[in-house]
């Protein structure tokens, strides 16, 4: 390819000297391209083929791409303390709404009946002492018609049967009102005949024991027995036993160890004084154990 050389500005191809070659005219091996195919070409390949032609400068497109809102930060509540008092006015501050009626207060107990022991009668003494004065009399009348005579020994039993009497109407409904007053008669009878029988009168000196509380807590038990009552019950079998503890010591003092009515008791007399002792023994013992097992 043979090189062009480009007509300076001023110069026409008159202006050339003869023999050079006129650079406007087409050349054989060069392709021509008209403006007709560069039409479609983008701007930055085409020609300024007019100088008044203004030029255009695309802006860049702008490529928008979705941006994610930002989430409002979150508002931490402060807790708020019961203990410090409202600033809103009563105008603003919320209606509060008192508990049921029904949650008001709390409900009432059940009413339970309580059973009561029925109250003795107000005749019931009157009745008992018309029983006791019946069968004395029909005691007394069987006396004289038979002929029988209890004016030495037989004498106590004016007391003895009195007493049985009270016991019985007692437990069979007469209540404590009979039942205590008939043990007590019926033990004085008993310790009666038995002085009557011996002589032995000094023995009131410790033989009161047996006839209160002796005879108290032989009215109470049987009385328990038929009320079937285990309160009653104990506290019966409590006074007789100490009944018989009163009777055992006072024994020991007045006729072992003192011998005030100088009779000759037997076995029974010169025994009385160790078994006492294993009596009582027995008694620290057995408290001991209850106490020892209360504290397991």
């Amino acid at each position: 390819m043979s090189k062009r050389k480009r007509a300076s500005p001023g110069k026409t191809g008159a202006d050339k000297p003869a023999g050079e070659p006129d650079d406007s005219a087409p050349k054989e091996d060069m392709a021509h391209v008209s403006p007709d195919l560069l039409a479609g070409s983008p701007d930055i390949f085409a020609p300024k083929w007019s100088a008044e032609e203004p030029v255009r400068s695309e802006a860049p497109e702008v490529v928008t791409e979705p941006v994610a809102a930002e989430a409002p930060p979150e508002t931490i509540e402060a807790p708020v303390d019961s203990a410090q008092p409202s600033s809103l006015t009563p105008a603003e501050a919320p209606p509060t709404l008192g508990p049921p009626a029904a949650e008001a207060g709390p409900p009432p107990p059940p009413i339970t009946a309580i059973p009561h022991p029925a109250r003795p009668r107000a005749g019931g003494s009157s009745a008992a002492l018309g029983i006791v004065l019946v069968v004395v009399g029909i005691f007394a009348l069987g006396v004289v018609l038979f002929g029988v005579d209890l004016t030495q020994y037989g004498w106590p039993l004016f007391v003895i049967v009195p007493g049985l009497t009270l016991l019985v109407v007692g437990f069979l409904g007469g209540g404590q009102g009979a039942s205590v007053p008939g043990g007590i008669v019926t033990m004085l009878g008993l310790v009666l005949a038995y002085q009557s029988s011996t002589g032995d009168w000094a023995s009131w000196a410790f033989a009161w024991a047996l006839i209160a509380p002796g005879g108290v807590g032989l009215g109470l038990y049987l009385q328990a027995l038929r009320d079937r009552d285990p309160a009653m019950l104990r506290q019966g079998r409590i006074l007789m036993f100490v009944a018989a503890l009163i009777f055992m010591i006072g024994f020991v003092f007045f006729e072992s160890i003192l011998g005030i009515s100088g009779m000759d008791y037997g076995i029974f007399g010169k025994a009385a004084l160790p078994g006492l002792l294993i009596v009582i023994g027995i008694i620290l013992l057995v408290r001991s154990i209850q106490r020892s097992r209360r504290v397991t």
